[in-house]
């Protein structure tokens, strides 16, 4: 029999769970309902959105954050979307069906500085980890664009290297305070729901498996790391490094990319022999129209034509020293070509492996990916005897009869993605080799296999090649193969321990993707995958309290509802109006990832009676940690204080300073307003537009330019609600203790 404690803490426990994941009602947008997990995940971006007037969702691919962040958009009366270019088709559709339509501008479009015809109050921005880097035209502009909206994100891959990449993308709707944080402080801002993958209709992931070495070519990577460094142009830096990372990241992938890399290399030093004997330095841009006539073409030896007037070599000494290099380059290429064949070609080897993987998968169609289109190339001209190959490159679409458009490959590979009818047998490509120009926003669930031909130096690029396949109502399950790079154990094992690395800076902060790297086998086990961080917590919280919505029980008590549990430590969790959970343990209060997490575990267990005297101690210690961060919002201390918030202070106190009299009451006034509204974090496009007002022509009155940096500053006021702000009623509040 149940008791009437136990009945009071399922239902305090239920309550608690349901308003911190805030599944609500059903979202209907158009014809798409979106599932249990996708309504929890618009509903914290909305809470996100009030709170900080941005976040970043990002949920793994295939989990419809299209659909949520439709969904979400509704609550703006000028929205606006931007994506990449290959995406814009895929958007279209999707807002016809959600029955939403919002222009749509590019990022490459942002990038040539083109900007939409409308101020909107609301921006999507897709695959936004091509927003990472603040010296971009593209970020500069975005940055403009959202100074005065909403800003949702979009990223299954956020942190594509370092958490750097996360915070330049947050900075944009937090200001530049976010620059330089650890993860764990960047994570409050990021949506990330572990749902249910049956739920949502996505295949089975297989564990992914290595395709070991066919062989030993670490002699030949000894080789490049040995060669000198190239001859450099007139207005070159010291490239050697990169030049020869770049010949390493060839030699992994392919023995074709490698020699396609070679032959660039010796063209580029021919070309700079030929011009020092007629007398000239050639310029790199100049190099680059050397090879116009494409890779594989030889450029007659015109270099008086080809190389610009003054840029003669200063003295015979500098010549001397530059064809010195130049012999050195052309005796090291030589010996590499020598060691090259001398060496078994592991390309046949790699190519028959994935040939035997199109025979172990017969009947399902295969996805291979490279970095290099040499790679590509070189694979497909190795297979080109097994039906249905088909080679997609950003030079166009080839299959066995020739050349054909992209979208009919695509069509032959992936019909019921493309929304067409099934090719006839003779014309079906059921083994497509791309290069990542199809890894991010394509949809090709017509696929159940797929292969890495090498390994790309970002390791998200693996998980969003995974997510072209891995969608809803696709193949019932998903293989995943990498082609192992051709050298020894000890040194095939750095390369996935650098893997790991980036991918244990993303799983801390963001949570854990789709496996991509498995255990490498031939060389040892690697480090398990992290269980810690604040992503790892916030899964055990979040499946904790699943599980109490998901077996709360109802009282008729009046809210706050409250309860009490069995435990070895002392203290409570509560949530408030507003959703947000807030706790104490062992004498510490706050809402804290962690604290929060280990509250709720201890609040876990057998159910006891409310002691009166612990509950208004709860009570009071909420109140005042609600009143403490208040105090702290109003004295401008928040954490998050816009960097540019100084620079202005200190410039409107000495322009007030130096006001007549009769304006300073007015301009005190101003001031005031200004430090209330420095009191949240700007966002980066605000802060720009401040900072060019600091440095503005000083002629302006006062008044007049405390005016124009309000205007700029005061942004959309009146829908940016701060946490603070929000509903702070407790709802349910769980007491624990022995």
């Amino acid at each position: 029999m149940v008791t009437l404690a136990e009945e009071r803490l399922r239902a305090a426990q239920g309550r608690i769970g349901a308003s911190w994941l805030a599944r609500g009602d059903a979202i209907v947008i158009g014809g798409i309902v979106l599932r249990d997990a996708q309504r929890e995940a618009a509903a914290r971006v909305s809470a996100l959105l009030d709170a900080w007037r941005g976040c970043l969702l990002a949920d793994d691919v295939g989990r419809g954050k299209t659909f949520v962040a439709l969904a979400v958009s509704r609550r703006w009366a000028r929205g606006l979307v931007v994506v990449p270019a290959g995406l814009a088709d895929t958007w279209r559709l999707a807002m016809a069906r959600a029955e939403i339509a919002w222009p749509l501008v590019t990022h490459e479009s942002l990038s040539r500085g083109h900007r939409p015809g409308f101020h909107p109050d609301g921006v999507i921005v897709d695959e936004s980890h091509h927003f990472r880097n603040p010296s971009t035209q593209r970020y500069s502009m975005l940055a403009e664009i959202v100074a005065h909206a909403e800003l949702l994100l979009l990223s299954a891959t956020p942190i594509q290297n370092s958490v750097a990449d996360l915070a330049a993308q947050l900075a944009l709707f937090l200001g530049a305070a976010v620059v330089g944080r650890e993860g764990e402080r960047l994570a409050p801002f990021v949506v990330r729901v572990q749902g249910d993958d049956a739920g949502l209709g996505l295949p089975v992931l297989d564990a992914p498996r290595w395709l070991p070495a066919a062989a030993d070519d670490s002699d030949v990577l000894r080789a490049i790391l040995d060669l000198p460094p190239p001859p450099r142009a007139l207005d070159a830096g010291d490239a050697g490094v990169l030049r020869t990372i770049t010949l390493v990241r060839a030699w992994a992938s392919s023995r074709a990319a490698l020699q396609a890399t070679l032959a660039r290399r010796r063209r580029t030093a021919v070309a700079m022999e030929q011009s020092v004997h007629a007398g000239r330095m050639p310029t790199t841009a100049e190099l680059r129209a050397w090879h116009g006539a494409g890779d594989d073409a030889v450029q007659l030896g015109f270099a008086e034509l080809l190389v610009a007037q003054g840029h003669g070599a200063s003295d015979a000494h500098e010549r001397s020293a530059l064809m010195v290099a130049i012999s050195s380059e052309h005796a090291a290429l030589d010996r590499l070509a020598s060691l090259l064949r001398r060496r078994h070609d592991v390309d046949h080897a790699r190519a028959a492996a994935l040939a035997e993987i199109v025979r172990a998968h017969r009947g399902a169609r295969v996805l291979a990916f490279t970095e290099l289109a040499s790679t590509a190339r070189g694979y497909h001209a190795l297979l080109r005897y097994l039906p249905g190959v088909g080679l997609l490159t950003a030079s166009g679409a080839t299959i066995a009869s020739g050349r054909i458009t992209r979208r009919e490959l695509l069509e032959r590979f992936a019909p019921v993605a493309q929304g067409v009818g099934e090719a006839p047998p003779r014309e079906r490509v059921t083994l497509l080799i791309s290069t990542d120009l199809l890894s991010e926003g394509v949809n090709l669930q017509d696929a159940a296999v797929v292969v890495h031909l090498d390994l790309p130096w970002n390791p998200a690029r693996l998980a969003q090649r995974v997510g072209r396949i891995r969608r809803p109502h696709g193949a019932a399950r998903v293989s995943s193969y990498l082609v192992a790079p051709p050298a020894g154990a000890e040194l095939l094992l750095d390369v996935e321990r650098r893997l790991r690395g980036k991918l244990r800076d993303a799983e801390r902060t963001i949570g854990r993707s789709v496996q991509v790297v498995p255990t490498l086998t031939l060389a040892g086990a690697i480090s398990a995958p992290v269980r810690g961080g604040t992503a790892g917590r916030r899964r055990a919280t979040e499946a904790r309290l699943r599980a109490w919505r998901d077996r709360g029980g109802r009282v008729s008590d009046p809210l706050p509802l409250t309860a009490a549990a069995a435990s070895r430590h002392a203290g409570w969790i509560a949530v408030l109006g507003n959703g947000e959970l807030i706790a104490a343990l062992d004498g510490q209060v706050g809402t804290d990832a962690g604290l929060v997490d280990r509250a709720s575990a201890a609040a876990d267990g057998p159910a006891l009676e409310v002691d009166a005297v612990e509950l208004e101690r709860a009570c009071v210690s909420i109140a005042r940690h609600l009143e403490r961060r208040r105090l702290l919002d109003d004295c401008g201390l928040r954490e998050l204080v816009s960097p540019a918030a100084g620079v202005v202070l200190r410039q409107a106190s000495s322009r007030i300073r130096a006001a007549p009299r009769h304006q300073r009451v007015q301009c005190a006034a101003l001031a005031a307003r200004l430090r209330e509204v420095f009191a949240r974090p700007c966002s980066l496009g605000t802060e720009r537009a401040l900072d060019r007002l600091v440095n503005a022509d000083g002629a302006v009155s006062a008044v007049a330019w405390l005016e124009q940096v309000l205007a700029v500053a005061e942004v959309s006021r009146h829908s940016r609600a701060h946490p603070a702000d929000a509903a702070s009623a407790v709802e349910a509040i769980v007491l624990f203790g022995p």
